[in-house]
């Protein structure tokens, strides 16, 4: 009896070692498969039907950390995925395809959404956008087959825009337009193929205009207006030089220090 157990016990690893990794009679994968790396941890297991994937799967980091999680959709090529980094934090999800990016896909950091991207047959196609912590839209832009294309959108925190600007095979082109928070417009500019062209125009916050710079496919032609505002800025700064206190005096209040030169910028 004690000779039929140990016989069992040797024959068990066996056994189930050859349900693993098979191949059918068709020389299709079949079953379940599985890899480990060369220290002997899990790089992948699942399943496969007929040499398709087929259910849940999983894959790791060589820590032993999950890296993905996959559920393959039965008789598709399609598959969900969720995606993490070696501390175990999710940083996206999606869609694939004939292990293609196919739909919306979000990515977190620290938890947090941070962006979503639209893709078709694995290239960025449609809106994809930028949120702040809070989850607000930070950026909204527009691609078609990979390549930037169309609006570009940047935003204040209230919703009210920064920037808009519009590309054309990934390279701006044409009006660009920055904006400050109370919505009057800081800078009206125009681009071609990623170059400065023509005039840009400045403004300050109450909206009247301070000075133009033209542009000839990015070299400035009037370096002297940018040089003359320069040095007015660099007056400024140095006047103000003068009136930021001395920070020893606040040594029981740094608050208070920090607050006064914020009033002053």
């Amino acid at each position: 009896m004690r000779e039929l157990l140990q016989l069992i016990l040797l024959v068990i690893p066996f056994i189930s070692f050859s349900q693993v990794n098979q191949i059918n009679s068709e020389g299709q994968r079949h079953g379940l498969w599985q890899k480990e790396y060369p220290n002997g941890q899990l790089m992948y297991k699942g399943e496969f039907k007929s040499g398709k994937p087929s259910g849940d799967w999983l894959r790791y980091y060589e820590s032993g950390q999950i890296k993905a999680r996959l559920k393959y959709v039965e008789n598709s090529d399609s598959a969900y995925a969720s995606l993490f980094d070696k501390t175990g934090k999710k940083i996206a999800e999606g869609q694939y395809v004939n292990e293609r990016k196919e739909g919306t896909w979000y990515l977190y950091s620290e938890n947090i959404k941070v962006s979503e991207e639209k893709y078709a047959n694995g290239q960025k196609h449609g809106i994809a956008r930028k949120f702040y912590p809070s989850g607000e839209v930070y950026e909204e832009v527009e691609w078609a087959d990979g390549k930037q294309e169309g609006k570009y959108q940047a935003f204040f925190k209230n919703g009210k825009p920064y920037m808009q600007c519009r590309f054309s095979n990934n390279k701006r082109n044409g009006l660009c337009l920055v904006f400050f928070e109370n919505g009057r417009m800081e800078m009206e500019a125009y681009y071609q193929d990623n170059l400065r062209q023509g005039e840009w125009k400045f403004y300050d916050s109450s909206g009247e205009f301070l000075y133009s710079l033209k542009y000839d496919k990015g070299k400035l032609l009037n370096p002297e207006v940018r040089d003359s505002m320069d040095n007015l800025q660099m007056r400024e700064l140095d006047e103000q030089r003068y009136q930021i206190p001395d920070p020893e005096k606040f040594i029981r209040d740094p608050s208070g220090y920090m607050n006064i030169i914020q009033k002053m910028r």
